[in-house]
């Protein structure tokens, strides 16, 4: 792949985002036992996460930040 380089700083944001979503949203270690509570708990932290992406936390920066506090 010639072009990697091109996809790099995409593919870091991509990761700073799945970090904030274990960390910080609770979906490190999903103590949950019923299909129905795990598809409750994850929609809300997806919902949660677009919501933050949404309202203008993109940046590498503010996403590091987001996920270590």
């Amino acid at each position: 792949m010639d072009r990697w380089q091109d996809f790099k700083y995409i593919r870091s944001i991509i990761e700073d985002m799945f970090k904030l979503a274990k960390k910080s949203l609770d979906l490190e270690k999903i103590h949950r036992y019923t299909r129905k509570s795990i598809t409750k708990h994850v929609s809300l932290n997806v919902l949660l996460l677009g919501t933050i992406t949404t309202l203008g936390h993109t940046s590498k920066t503010a996403l590091q930040t987001l996920a270590e506090s």
